[in-house]
């Protein structure tokens, strides 16, 4: 069988003996637009218990979408596009002028911060810049705050709210400048460049006001806004002992880690790298001793790279429930678009999205096994997610469309080259969907 008749057998519905092996069970709701086809992160369980995610498109004339998910009625309901959003509604249905939500989502006071980026630009139609957008959950208004011009092909594809200063931070996608919009000046502010490349997919920050994000090698880069000065911590994200790491020349299309999350109980930071996808955590305050910041490598989080295939390109879902993280994990060649022949026990692993949870008292994984969902549909991956207050998983998704049945989006970035995909919102239950095996 050749690699591209393999690819294409994943769109066949899922067999009763997969369903006789570890897997997790999902509902899934279609969403209005059959246009939209991926989503990296941009997505919050917001304060008063709807989730709010964007959905990404390549398409030439359509721009990202944004929606809500209300667990109380069970619909998923559009609320915006996003061209229209950022003031581009002579665009809508003509041109896409901002395809992609692809930083987190914050709320503060009942209201959402967000910003975007760029999928689609022609030397006609150049990108205009990103924006940075509010949307306020009483009254459902959407507005746009402040935008950054483009300088060199991209817009702001990470950011993160800090509340002491009050201020949405944001790197931009190319030339990797933090900018900030200050909130109650209604201003925004260049600082300069943080790091060189590739930029960091997630900033923390602390009760301080001070602002991080990782960069090449491990190195973690740190503003000071009260003092308004850049440094590095004296500190290493640790890799993988057991995993290749990619070469420098390599190493451009990746950042070091993809989603940050608090725990308030051990008070450190918990990430997944995202070339060997190992979990890691990390105290930011430096050792008064030391003056260097603590940081520990925990275990493997995924499947390890190969010395076939790497780097890896790890998934940026991360997402905590109780005392457990949950991630998704997928096989994926970098550049993407192009399948090398990977060894047999990868294109195994490549059968869908995985579903891991790492216990953070007892540090332990496991994983849970692939994705299904309604009609025997495969998640082909999944880098959307986080935590309803219903304790439930929340994700948005991209999953093998069936023939006939389902759109069919086959872009030329598509991370599954040789099948044919589209998009849905997903929900899981920890308590009941993960299965052991047997019918479901």
């Amino acid at each position: 069988m050749s690699l591209q008749q393999r690819f294409a057998s994943y769109e066949h519905p899922v067999t009763q003996e997969e369903r006789d092996r570890p897997h997790v069970v999902s509902r899934s709701y279609r969403v209005p637009h059959e246009f939209v086809d991926m989503q990296l992160q941009g997505i919050i369980c917001a304060s008063n218990g709807n989730t709010y995610f964007a959905m990404s498109c390549h398409n030439p004339v359509h721009n990202a979408q944004f929606y809500s998910y209300d667990p109380a009625k069970d619909i998923v309901t559009h609320i915006a596009d996003v061209g229209a959003w950022c003031g581009e509604s002579d665009s809508v249905g003509r041109r896409n002028t901002q395809g992609k939500v692809h930083s987190n989502i914050y709320e503060s006071n009942g209201v959402l911060y967000l910003t975007t980026t760029s999928t689609h630009s022609t030397k006609d139609h150049p990108y205009r810049g990103g924006h940075f957008l509010s949307y306020e959950l009483a009254t459902g208004k959407y507005r746009d705050l402040a935008s950054f011009p483009d300088t060199n092909g991209g817009g702001l594809l990470s950011m993160v709210y800090e509340p002491c200063f009050q201020r949405v931070y944001a790197v931009h996608q190319r030339d990797c400048t933090l900018v900030y919009y200050d909130i109650g000046a209604g201003i925004v502010v260049a600082l300069g460049q943080v790091q060189q490349r590739r930029q960091t997919r997630d900033m923390i920050t602390d009760p301080w006001g001070n602002v991080y994000g990782g960069a090449l090698e491990g190195m973690v880069w740190k503003y000071d806004a009260e003092a308004d000065r850049m440094s590095c911590l004296l500190t290493r994200i640790p890799s993988d002992p057991e995993a290749p790491q990619p070469t420098e020349a390599k190493q451009r299309g990746h950042t070091f880690w993809t989603q940050m999350r608090w725990d308030p109980v051990t008070e450190w930071w918990y990430g997944a790298r995202r070339n060997d996808e190992y979990l890691f955590r990390l105290r930011t305050r430096p050792n008064k001793r030391t003056h260097i910041a603590d940081t520990e490598g925990l275990v493997p989080f995924g499947h390890r790279p190969s010395p076939e295939n790497q780097p890896r390109v790890g998934s940026f879902a991360l997402t905590q429930v109780g005392r457990k993280l949950y991630g998704c994990s997928m096989v994926r060649e970098w550049p993407a678009g192009r399948f090398v022949d990977l060894p047999q026990d990868l294109l195994d692993a490549t059968r869908g999205v995985h579903l891991l949870s790492y216990d953070i008292d007892a540090n332990t994984v496991i994983d849970h096994g692939p994705v299904f969902t309604d009609g025997g549909r495969r998640v082909a991956q999944c880098d959307s997610m986080t935590s309803g207050r219903d304790g439930k998983l929340h994700l948005a998704a991209t999953v093998f469309s069936l023939p006939d049945e389902d759109p069919a989006n086959s872009w030329q970035f598509a991370l599954r080259h040789n099948s044919y995909t589209h998009m849905r919102f997903l929900v899981v239950d920890p308590e009941h969907d993960l299965r052991g095996g047997g019918a479901s």
